[in-house]
């Protein structure tokens, strides 16, 4: 008996993969470009990122004494440990940013619309799930700079209301940040975050194959006419646009190394809870939420500045995860959807704005011949004389 025969018998390969066949011959939207092509690319950072982190435990001690040391000792001894470990911290920053774009692209073309919803849903908690690795793995190597930004970000959840300071106590493992600390964010960047990834992952992708890609018609038209009906003329989804997800994932796989290989990703001196570096901030994603804080007044009927920074972060996460039962329209197009899209610009907008204010605050920036300093709120607090070359 053939083995092909034998495996068939037992296990039904032979409808599987005709069924496989079938799905991946069918066309996608006329309107289909490179954009559509994000997800893959994510996709194609968070396998970077596994593998090497897989590379990194190797050498990575979770311990307060042993942490940075072993950090050191990968960067200066170990064959391409100062590659990899670039490859790792930079995958991070490109893995968050090809999230905000692919949750962008789906909103601008109105992917979030029925029957898309939970698609949508599952892509959201991805997101967060992906600042959560973010954040978490920031902590990991141990210097100065992870040590107080840890510092800072965990004191945000002081700040919650009526169970504040147990949540703190519960993040740090303690009163302040220490070994506790690096152990729970090290437990939940290797275990905790990847058990949680792994059934979103999978249920966004079952659904993103089985509903398809969304046309550019109205929801209504498409439940009545049919996905498949309005994509005829398209291309097959395969080998056509895997071809392209595959081109456009190359390009973004050689930025990764350009930049691995250019700005190697450094080690900043070992954690020192007695001394407080100048200019501690988050990293990039999170800056728009750390600037927020600093614009609450210092009490709101009788709520204190902390408390209302806190909750003015929860609103933009619940109306991420509402969108598409707040936006009963059934139209897809852009065209026809401009208050959405003025809304969406208003939130890019304000995002950006604070994030480039968390990034000035308490800087002293040369430009234009002049010295601008900036206060705490990211604002110029004086333009001083033109600037003088130092001797």
């Amino acid at each position: 008996m053939p083995l092909a025969d034998w495996l068939d018998r037992r296990t039904g390969w032979r409808s599987l993969a005709a069924r496989a066949r079938a799905d991946l011959s069918r066309p996608v939207p006329r309107h289909v470009n490179a954009l559509f092509a994000l997800g893959t690319v994510a996709g194609t950072f968070l396998a970077v990122q596994v593998a090497t982190g897989v590379l990194l435990l190797f050498h990575y001690r979770a311990s307060a004494d042993a942490a940075h040391g072993s950090l050191e000792a990968l960067l200066s001894e170990v064959p391409s440990g100062w590659f990899v470990r670039s490859l790792h911290a930079w995958g991070a920053h490109l893995f968050v940013a090809t999230l905000l774009l692919h949750m962008a692209r789906v909103f601008v073309y109105g992917g979030y619309k029925r029957p898309r919803e939970l698609t949508w849903i599952l892509g959201s908690v991805l997101l967060l799930l992906g600042l959560g690795f973010a954040f978490t793995g920031s902590v990991l190597p141990w210097d100065q700079r992870a040590y107080w930004a840890t510092t800072v970000g965990t004191r945000m959840a002081e700040a919650a209301p009526l169970v504040g300071e147990e949540l703190l106590r519960l993040v740090r493992g303690g009163e302040e940040v220490g070994e506790a600390t690096l152990g729970r964010m090290f437990a939940l960047h290797v275990a905790v975050l990847p058990l949680a990834l792994l059934p979103v992952l999978g249920a966004h992708l079952w659904l993103v194959r089985r509903l398809g890609v969304s046309t550019l018609e109205d929801a209504d038209v498409e439940e009545r006419v049919g996905h498949a009906r309005l994509c005829e003329g398209g291309e097959p989804f395969f080998p056509h646009h895997v071809l392209q997800e595959a081109f456009v994932a190359n390009l973004a796989l050689g930025l990764l190394f350009l930049l691995a290989i250019l700005a190697p990703a450094g080690l900043g001196p070992r954690a020192d809870p007695l001394e407080t570096p100048p200019g501690v901030r988050p990293e990039w994603y999170f800056l728009p939420v750390y600037q927020l804080q600093k614009y609450m007044p210092r009490s709101l009927l009788g709520i204190e500045g902390n408390t209302l920074g806190f909750l003015a972060s929860i609103p933009p996460v619940l109306l991420l995860l509402a969108l598409p039962f707040l936006d009963r329209s059934p139209a897809r197009a852009p065209s026809r959807r401009k208050g959405a899209m003025a809304l969406g610009l208003l939130v890019l907008g304000l995002g950006g704005a604070l994030g480039v204010l968390g990034y000035l605050s308490n800087r002293t920036v040369q430009a234009f011949g002049r010295t601008f300093v900036f206060d705490d709120r990211g604002f110029p607090e004086r333009a001083a004389g033109p600037a003088t070359e130092p001797r």
